[in-house]
């Protein structure tokens, strides 16, 4: 099973439990056309991209509140902007395709009962088929609201097209003010509280502030488990390795190994610092590795392969270049040399495709020896640093 699906099941779970015991009815749903499917945006730094599903869900959200008004095709979204000022966002649709959108501020998790209810109003609500010159359809910037905001104000925002259009509405976020600082959460899973410990503690690589990731760890008892959060506490481990990969929204993949053989029975503290995607930066692929000569992948590169798959899926609005490198010292960059970095890259293109990454999303290059990490490799492990592939975001 994929992280990322162990991710969703992970949230639905949860929030099914949630919703239990904020006594909501048994209503709980997986679309995010309905209210409790809303989807959470946790990356405020990035547009969300959703694409209308062609319904209004299970339910029409709208039944009790305005019986003039009837749910055709919608999508709800969950926000929690934690900034204590105003706080902005733009939305836009493929082919301009008219819409509506309503928000609605929120002081828990009981918003969706309280629809239900007939027990909320609007803040805002505006309809893209009264767009003045400046709209998206005109050369503007979008399809704007604006609303002034409290640093723990949640706020739902539902979408709404009268068609069974399929296509995406993208939503652009924008905060000015004071912005609440992520705070870091303790989860402890020791068994013995007065023992010795491993502590792991996520952070942000450029603010060093913490960062809610999702995590899998192996060598502490809880082999493939998912972990979510930004700190956490285990018994002390007893396994001479551990390897520990996130795989979280809005940043690149940490995959890395541990030895733990000097430190059994001592406490340790594993710091992991998580790069922030943006245009321009690159990532080196870990085990991603060819046959000699070859762009046939070894058994190794699967489970890479599918990390990079999951990446993709779960940072749906990012395009990347797909970078092939080779280990050939003091050869000249030409023909077979260059030709065979470019099929690795393709290859791991292919791969991509062939499991539903839409192509538009990824090209390929092959540097061939030009950017060798050593250009004269005085060892294995330095020839196998030269011979990668690596990604760069482009936008």
């Amino acid at each position: 099973m994929s992280n990322k699906i162990k991710y969703l099941l992970s949230l639905s779970i949860l929030f099914s439990l949630h919703s239990w015991s904020q006594g909501f009815k048994m209503n709980f749903s997986n679309s995010f056309a309905d209210c409790f499917g809303a989807v959470e945006v946790f990356d405020f730094n990035q547009p969300s991209r959703v694409q209308f599903p062609g319904n209004y869900g299970i339910r029409d959200d709208f039944i009790e509140l305005d019986p003039y008004f009837h749910e055709v095709n919608s999508v709800w979204l969950r926000l929690e902007p934690h900034v204590e000022g105003s706080f902005e966002f733009v939305i836009s649709t493929e082919n301009n395709v008219d819409f509506s959108y309503f928000l609605f501020r929120s002081s828990d998790n009981s918003f969706c009962e309280k629809l239900e209810a007939d027990r909320v109003s609007s803040l805002l609500f505006q309809n893209s088929s009264y767009r003045t010159k400046g709209a998206a359809d005109q050369g503007g910037e979008g399809f704007k609201g604006s609303i002034e905001t409290k640093a723990d104000d949640i706020f739902y925002l539902m979408i709404h097209t009268n068609s069974t259009y399929k296509g995406q509405v993208t939503v652009k976020y924008k905060r000015i003010g004071k912005l609440e600082r992520t705070q870091s959460v303790v989860q402890d899973f020791r068994r013995n509280k007065t023992g010795k410990f491993l502590r792991v503690r996520i952070r942000d690589k450029e603010t060093g502030e913490p960062v809610e990731a999702n995590m899998i760890i192996n060598g502490v008892k809880r082999d493939n488990d998912l972990f979510m959060g930004t700190d956490f506490l285990f018994d002390a481990t007893t396994e001479k390795e551990m390897h520990i990969e996130s795989n979280t929204k809005g940043y690149f993949l940490l995959v890395k190994d541990f030895e733990t053989k000097d430190g059994r029975g001592k406490n340790m503290e594993i710091l992991l610092e998580l790069e922030r995607l943006s245009p321009g930066k690159r990532l080196a692929l870990q085990n991603i590795k060819f046959e000699q000569d070859s762009d046939d992948f070894l058994p190794i590169a699967y489970p890479a392969l599918k990390r990079l798959l999951d990446f993709m899926a779960l940072n749906s609005e990012i395009r990347i270049e797909i970078q092939g490198h080779v280990n050939a010292p003091g050869m000249e960059n030409e023909g077979r040399i260059k030709s065979l970095s470019e099929k690795r890259a393709k290859a791991v293109r292919s791969f991509l495709k062939d499991n539903g990454i839409d192509g538009d999303r990824i090209e390929v290059k092959g540097y061939g020896n030009t950017q060798m990490i050593f250009p004269e490799p005085k060892s294995i492990k330095e020839e196998e640093a030269n011979r990668r592939v690596e990604i760069r975001i482009i936008d």
